[in-house]
């Protein structure tokens, strides 16, 4: 097959093939573009989970163009990222969560009293889909900086609607009503896996299935409930398992969310 560096040669100095020049080339590079896509496409239905060395000696391609095909293939929601430099076929959904009005209104007024603090803003909602027995859940979740946990509870105590800041296990069975709606001021750990929809940060599942064991709120969903929830999460959803594992180390929850990832038998060791 001539490439186009040949077609160039043969070309020349005649100015009037030009034209015809540019459309084969781009037409050739349409078909290679297009053949290596359906290539890498073809390995992942066959190999299931893939990476660039694979690639790399599977196809033939160099490690830099196994790289920029795999990114672009992720970006078109064709395959999905599951791991350092592994990805496979997106035969599930991507879970996403998109904030109401009421949350980004909450984002953008504590953004501009607090401009260099970090916030990740959700609602009892993101559970929904995850729930064996979906419980009531009107609480929005403001996650900020430890050492801005206090600024931005007395910041928002004069709101509508009632605030806690950190609430224990026994606080929430005791006070909260999570019928009505009301507003959970808590810790944002650092590094934690999260999202960014229309400039506002949300959780990623990897985030979630963590932090439903360790946070003391999330106490109602622990139990056999959590173990559901990662069932269904696997079952439903793409998850990056090793980013889940490096965040559930820095929660000191490895261990467990080991065992509840290999409960689901999504994950082998």
């Amino acid at each position: 097959m001539i490439n186009c560096s040949e077609l160039i040669y043969k070309v020349g100095n005649k100015v009037d093939l030009l034209p015809t020049l540019y459309y084969l080339c781009t037409t050739m590079s349409i078909d290679e573009r297009y053949s290596i896509k359906q290539s890498i496409l073809d390995y992942a239905r066959n190999y299931g989970r893939i990476e660039v060395p694979q690639l790399v000696s599977g196809l033939g391609i160099k490690a830099n163009t196994a790289r920029q095909y795999l990114c672009t293939l992720a970006k078109e929601n064709k395959i999905a990222r599951t791991g350092n430099g592994e990805y496979m076929l997106t035969d599930k959904q991507v879970f996403s969560f998109a904030p109401t009005e009421t949350l980004r209104k909450l984002y953008v007024g504590l953004k501009e009293k607090l401009p260099f603090t970090d916030f990740c803003i959700y609602d009892g909602s993101i559970f929904t889909t995850l729930q064996h027995h979906v419980s009531v859940n009107h609480a929005i979740y403001v996650e900020t900086n430890r050492d801005a946990v206090d600024s931005v509870f007395s910041l928002l105590k004069d709101s509508d609607m009632p605030v806690y800041k950190q609430p224990t296990a026994k606080f929430m069975y005791d006070y909260v009503n999570m019928h009505e709606p009301c507003i959970i001021v808590k810790t944002f750990v650092t590094e934690s896996p999260v999202n960014k929809v229309n400039g506002m940060v949300t959780p990623t599942i990897e985030k979630l299935l963590v932090d439903i064991q360790k946070d003391e709120d999330f106490d109602y969903m622990q139990g056999t409930e959590i173990t559901y929830m990662y069932q269904t999460a696997f079952d439903l959803y793409t998850v990056n398992t090793p980013k889940m594992l490096r965040y559930a180390k820095r929660r000191g929850a490895y261990d467990s969310t080991y065992s509840l990832i290999e409960q689901s038998q999504k994950y082998d060791k």
